[in-house]
């Protein structure tokens, strides 16, 4: 039974792939999430929703953004709604609050995602509070074995926030290290805190 359960999931996600999933069903499995029977499908299920219904379903992608029960869940969430769907500024303050790395993110599933999606939301338009929360992560990190790394994701998301393309973030520039680069940018993003400060 399993089997065969865990059959139909990946041909769901195949169908959320290739566009084949028509509306109709769409909505039946949106139904499904909304009254709790999803069980231990529901990233696969939000997954599909959000593939093949698009933003018309951000309402319910949104309710998720905080989800403890599942980290990887809440990940997703950020994912869709500030990368593919570019509405991130809507939620920055769920987005802020999973910057402060909170304790259920035990696998920092939900923490990287909101990294990355407070990039894009800067990308998309100035938030101070987002470009703070980035700036202190990329400058003190949060005092653990892997900071070097999330230090690391949170330059980056930085840089895209200020209109790095992927090219500039996969090959830094000619005999420039990726510590100067940083120290850089850091200083870039310090300069725009304080131009938006002396703005009226």
């Amino acid at each position: 039974m399993a089997v065969a359960h865990d059959a139909h999931v990946r041909q769901l996600i195949a169908r959320a792939k290739d566009g084949t999933i028509p509306s109709q069903e769409v909505k039946e499995i949106a139904r499904a999430i909304s009254e709790g029977r999803a069980g231990r499908d529901l990233y696969w299920l939000l997954y599909a929703v959000a593939r093949a219904g698009g933003p018309a379903y951000e309402p319910l992608i949104a309710t998720y953004l905080i989800h403890p029960e599942d980290p990887e869940v809440s990940g997703l969430a950020v994912q869709v709604l500030t990368g593919h769907w570019r509405m991130g500024a809507k939620y920055s303050k769920q987005i802020l609050e999973l910057l402060g790395s909170p304790e259920w993110d035990l696998s920092d599933d939900a923490f990287v995602a909101a990294v990355s999606g407070a990039g894009a939301i800067l990308h998309d338009g100035f938030d101070a509070e987002l470009l703070r929360a980035l700036l202190k992560l990329a400058e003190e990190g949060r005092g653990e074995y892997n900071d070097d790394l999330m230090q690391r994701f949170a330059v980056e998301a930085i840089a895209r926030g200020l209109g790095a393309g992927h090219a500039e973030l996969t090959s830094l520039p000619e005999g420039v290290t990726r510590a100067e680069w940083s120290q850089s940018l850091l200083r870039a993003a310090r300069d725009r805190l304080r131009e938006a400060a002396r703005q009226p």
